[in-house]
């Protein structure tokens, strides 16, 4: 079972640490005007990361206003956007901070996770791609998304490869190494796919995804209690799994009566 995981919520921190800290060579020549939009681009982030959408997004307006050129509220007012499924409006914003700085990674990042949301694979690899050329030491949740895209192709190989090498640059990314596991689940490596299952949720006890992964693993291995508490466990934290687990869990048990 692969359930497709695109990093987002992480995005916001290290696309705005890209974003903000890109810029703070050049903060000493700001003028007033881009002084203040800066400061609303920070209260908007903080607005975001508190879940605080409409919040954030005034923000970024009003940066806007005192900046007309600041890709970084473009492309942050994007991602907000996004978290809202206002996937068009956040495509524009996104296009328009590439117009305006064709090099920033941390907008090609967030346009490729969109595209991907989509269902426009080459433009959303097209985008990872430029990402991880733009900031190849950087660029772990690049290589993530990838590697899903890669996975939903059924190019597990490059999937993993992909997974690998984001761990390499970030080996706390308990997304990734849920993805990894349900790679290797597919290729048959269900042992090591385990192993995998449990460094995410050791990394994050709340990665719902994971529970479910591992409690697949696990029925396949025969653990039907350990199975059937990991299942429980995923839906407590997301109710909304509940019909990927059904699918899941039938595909699964009827693999297990074919063998």
């Amino acid at each position: 079972m692969f359930t497709k995981r695109i990093i987002t919520q992480a995005i916001i921190f290290q696309s705005a640490l890209w974003l903000l800290l890109g810029a703070a060579s050049a903060a000493q020549a700001q003028t007033s005007r881009a002084d203040s939009a800066a400061s609303y681009v920070n209260r908007g982030l903080a607005w975001h990361t508190k879940g605080e959408l409409e919040r954030a997004i005034s923000d970024y307006e009003i940066a806007l206003v005192f900046d007309p050129q600041s890709a970084n509220a473009y492309i942050l007012r994007g991602l907000v956007r996004y978290d809202q499924k206002n996937f068009d409006a956040a495509l524009a914003d996104c296009n328009r901070a590439l117009e305006l700085n064709p090099r920033l990674a941390g907008a090609f990042l967030i346009r490729g996770t969109i595209r991907q949301s989509r269902g426009d694979l080459n433009g959303a690899l097209a985008d990872y791609n430029q990402t991880i050329a733009l900031n190849p030491q950087g660029a772990a949740h690049a290589y993530n998304n990838r590697g899903n895209l890669k996975q939903t192709q059924g190019d597990l190989d490059g999937a993993m490869a992909d997974y690998n090498q984001a761990l390499r640059l970030n080996s706390r990314l308990a997304e990734t190494y849920n993805n990894r596991g349900n790679a290797r689940q597919t290729k048959g490596d269900v042992t090591e796919a385990l192993a995998d299952f449990n460094r995410a949720i050791q990394l994050d006890p709340h990665l719902a995804q994971a529970y479910l992964s591992r409690g697949l693993a696990r029925l396949h291995q025969g653990q039907q209690t350990e199975a059937e508490r990991d299942f429980a466990q995923a839906l407590a934290l997301n109710p909304d799994l509940k019909p990927t687990h059904d699918q899941s869990f039938n595909r699964t048990k009827a693999q297990l009566v074919m063998k």
